[in-house]
């Protein structure tokens, strides 16, 4: 797969993203028990969407593993491309696809946070029926037009693989003909705008789920801090319990998915050539399905 020099780090890599991507699975099948049927009153349907959060962390990690991604950068291009059980294009681009459902799942999480600290009266539009009809059409828009973008702006063109080809040749043997990627200047230098506006399309839907998830955070802390807000000291304990829980449950993908492929996708289109090992980003990505799973059992004190 890899060039005999980078081989015994390749693999090491390789068998802790199979570790990682058992744990995952194993850690979160029970916390669906656990959504299921411990969930306290107060939860109330913010259950559903924890639920939905934490089949996500399995689906994810399942996707992965039939992929096994390879995500790397090569002068002024970056590339990705499966090694694992699905080795084509279309395959790559459900991988990118299923990395990019969790900032969605975590708007809609921020989402109900706020309505559950300013305007609890509107809770009642919450329920199960309501929570799966919102994620089934957030997902719906958002994972076609991920993919679409993957499979037709990110697809290799002529340019592209003459400038990767012998990065593949060295590094991988040949391998990942199958590859998605960008190519941010041409041969002769110049800029290459099919790149660069692809790049800025997944940009602007993580920029959208951010801006919702920060407006939420700081209106409701604000919230919190009002002088004006009258509630019992278990209704503002648990209210800060499952938020505070929720911003960490932000920051682990922040971490370790949206922060390495951001750069590794994005540096070289600023002229930052970078070297990283083929296989660390996608042993990273696993980390974020296994740490959420205790997240939520220790920051939720009915699941523990």
């Amino acid at each position: 797969m890899v060039s005999e020099k980078n081989q015994a780090l390749f693999e090491f890599f390789a068998i802790f993203e199979v570790a990682n991507i058992g744990s995952s699975v194993v850690s979160n099948l029970p916390l669906i028990y656990l959504i299921l049927y411990r969930s306290s009153r107060e939860i109330g349907a913010y259950r559903f969407l924890l639920l939905a959060f934490t089949i996500n962390d399995i689906y994810f990690p399942i996707v992965h593993f039939l992929t096994l991604p390879v995500i790397c950068s090569y002068k002024d291009a970056f590339i990705m491309f499966s090694h694992g059980v699905l080795t084509s294009k279309w395959s790559i681009c459900l991988f990118g696809c299923s990395f990019s459902q969790t900032m969605p799942l975590l708007a809609h999480l921020f989402i109900y946070r706020l309505i559950a600290t300013k305007w609890p009266r509107n809770l009642i539009f919450y329920n199960g029926r309501s929570c799966f009809f919102l994620i089934v059409v957030t997902l719906g828009v958002e994972v076609p037009v991920w993919f679409a973008n993957c499979y037709f702006n990110y697809g290799s063109d002529e340019e592209t693989r003459e400038y990767v080809q012998p990065f593949l040749e060295e590094e991988f043997n040949g391998d990942g003909k199958e590859f998605i990627g960008a190519l941010y200047y041409s041969i002769e230098g110049n800029f290459r705008l099919r790149a660069f506006f692809s790049t800025m399309g997944f940009n602007s839907i993580m920029a959208i789920c951010m801006s919702i998830i920060v407006f939420c955070s700081f209106s409701i802390v604000a919230h919190f801090r009002s002088t004006h807000v009258e509630w019992s000291g278990k209704t503002k304990k648990l209210q800060q319990q499952l938020f505070h829980t929720l911003v960490v449950q932000m920051i682990i993908p922040m971490l370790f998915v949206y922060f390495p492929c951001a750069g590794i996708i994005n540096l070289p289109m600023f002229g930052f050539r970078m070297s990283v090992f083929p296989n660390l980003v996608s042993a990273s990505l696993t980390i974020f399905p296994l740490i959420d799973a205790f997240i939520i059992i220790g920051g939720v004190k009915s699941y523990r």
